[in-house]
């Protein structure tokens, strides 16, 4: 149903008729349709009770954090959703705390992504540290989010000691160079789970480039196979600091890293 006008009238219409159904419904893709907190409630209802849904879309509505929070709600009860997408809801620190709550008692969801919503710091605070030791997330996309260099010291500190994440999406969110720093610290720990890193978009310069290089040639066994930093403002210096940072861990590992910038 993806990119319509559904509305919340149509979405109480909609999940009145599929609450009916008797079939096994995998998929609910209600992106871009004008969905708001009052919409959210109901497909929340439906959520609760399905064993069979495994993945929810609700990216591009506006369903903000009283919406979130019903969500939250419903993962908590539900044991079979595996990717959920609320990006693009307005949704701010306190909806993704509630979403963050969810993840202490959750080992089913894999893919979540919560991009185009203003968490900021804080909201990047509440789920960075449930992620440290909870949760079986792998895919987390947190693009253009507003959470800073400060949001970016908590998820370097949650990869520490996170297990599960494989790929994690910081793209525009404002890191600069000290964000870099903070994820570099983290690289140079062996990570036996992060393959994927995107920091593009983030207004990295060359000291944060020198600084993830160097993690790079210090961690003897990274488990990166892609760092995007595609539009950000490196000079030759920072791209041939990383170009010989990809060339190192080949020689040390036989592993490819692509590097993008």
């Amino acid at each position: 149903m993806q990119g319509n006008s559904v509305g919340d009238e149509g979405v109480r219409a909609l999940i009145s008729g599929l609450s009916l159904r008797k079939g096994k419904l995998v998929l609910l893709d209600l992106a871009n349709n004008s969905i708001t907190a009052r919409g959210a409630f109901h497909v929340a209802e439906y959520v609760k009770k399905s064993k069979s849904l495994l993945w929810l879309n609700l990216y591009m509505n506006d369903i903000k954090d009283e919406g979130a929070e019903k969500i939250a709600e419903a993962l908590k009860e539900n044991r079979s959703i595996t990717n959920v997408d609320l990006g693009g809801n307005d949704i701010h620190a306190k909806g993704i705390s509630a979403i963050a709550e969810v993840l202490k008692d959750n080992s089913v969801i894999t893919s979540l992504e919560l991009g185009y919503n203003p968490i900021g710091p804080e909201g990047a605070m509440a789920l960075a540290e449930v992620l440290k030791f909870h949760g079986k997330v792998k895919d987390l996309m947190l693009g253009w989010c507003q959470i800073g260099a400060k949001g970016a010291e908590y998820f370097a500190d949650m990869l520490k000691y996170n297990s599960t994440i494989s790929t994690l999406d910081l793209r525009a969110n404002g890191l600069r160079d000290e964000g870099a720093i903070c994820l570099a610290r983290s690289l140079k720990v062996v990570n036996e789970s992060l393959t994927t890193l995107n920091l593009g978009f983030n207004e990295i310069r060359d000291e944060g480039a020198f600084a993830i290089a160097q993690a790079l040639k210090a961690n003897e066994d990274v488990r990166l196979t892609s760092l995007n930093l595609a539009s950000n403002f490196l000079t030759k210096l920072g791209q041939t600091a990383l170009t010989d940072a990809r060339d190192h861990v080949f020689e040390m590992t036989e592993k490819e890293l692509a590097v993008m910038f």
